[in-house]
């Protein structure tokens, strides 16, 4: 599997239009844009950077995943967890936003190997991306999503990738009461470790984990990391990650969000 760069070229700063935003579970929403003029391939795992208000109060853009992008409509899903995501989730209908992307490397599936797809959290966010363009293209794949306890999200992701998903929660409220880790090998001794390719996004620890079990199986890990950015496009440095092995560091927002295990120390 390769992962694929943005040309910066291709990347503007766009004028986008709010056509919905809702509240989908506590201080979770999904909000939908219309782009004018975008044509421009996006790939899971890529993120945009979004003008917080024209007042530039907070001044710094914030960084979200693509949760989905289809032609020049594209959704976001965002988590209220400060007072710059809080302004933008209370963006409503007609109102404008300012989105500079589509920023970063992201995921590109090999067709060749069997994805298992593995979140925790708002970490489904690109893997939902990814799990989409998967299902569109009629590619088999397993999706493991962890939380701590049962919520609507995990709700909507049942509902849509059906029996693909296998829910773990820390308190059992929905699936087994375990850790993703934990129920990794009851997807992967059943196939050939030799064509496995694992897909992860969640909090650090939890990846760590997914790592130290590919590393056990023999089985390459992808994962995509969430860093503090104030640019997006490798200039600031402010997102800085150490390469693994080797002296250095490497930007998340540029030569990331999405790595191969074995390149990065996070």
């Amino acid at each position: 599997m390769k992962q694929v760069s943005t040309r910066m070229s291709k990347v503007r700063d766009y004028r986008a239009v709010v056509l919905s935003n809702r509240a989908i579970d506590d201080m979770v929403f999904l909000m939908e844009l219309f782009l004018p003029d975008f044509d421009v391939p996006v790939i899971p795992g890529q993120f945009v950077m979004i003008q917080i208000d024209e007042s530039y109060d907070p001044f710094l853009r914030r960084p979200y995943s693509i949760f989905e992008c289809e032609n020049a409509t594209m959704k976001i899903l965002l988590k209220v967890v400060g007072r710059g995501s809080e302004i933008i989730s209370r963006k409503t209908e007609n109102d404008k936003i300012n989105i500079l992307g589509p920023l970063g490397t992201g995921f590109t599936d090999d067709e060749k190997r069997y994805p298992v797809l593995v979140a925790g959290g708002m970490g489904i966010v690109p893997l939902w991306f990814l799990a989409t363009r998967m299902k569109q293209k009629g590619m088999d794949f397993s999706l493991v999503f962890g939380e701590l306890t049962a919520s609507t999200l995990g709700e909507e992701i049942g509902k849509t990738f059906q029996e693909k998903v296998l829910f773990v929660t820390d308190d059992g409220t929905r699936g087994a009461k375990a850790t993703v880790s934990d129920a990794l090998p009851s997807i992967v001794d059943s196939i050939s470790h030799e064509i496995i390719s694992i897909y992860s996004c969640g909090p650090s620890r939890m990846m760590q984990k997914v790592i130290a079990f590919g590393e056990k199986s023999d089985i390459p890990v992808f994962v995509s990391l969430e860093a503090r950015m104030a640019c997006g496009i490798g200039v600031c440095l402010g997102c800085s990650v150490q390469r693994k092995g080797a002296d250095g560091f490497v930007t998340v927002c540029k030569k990331g969000p999405v790595f191969k295990s074995d390149k990065v120390v996070f």
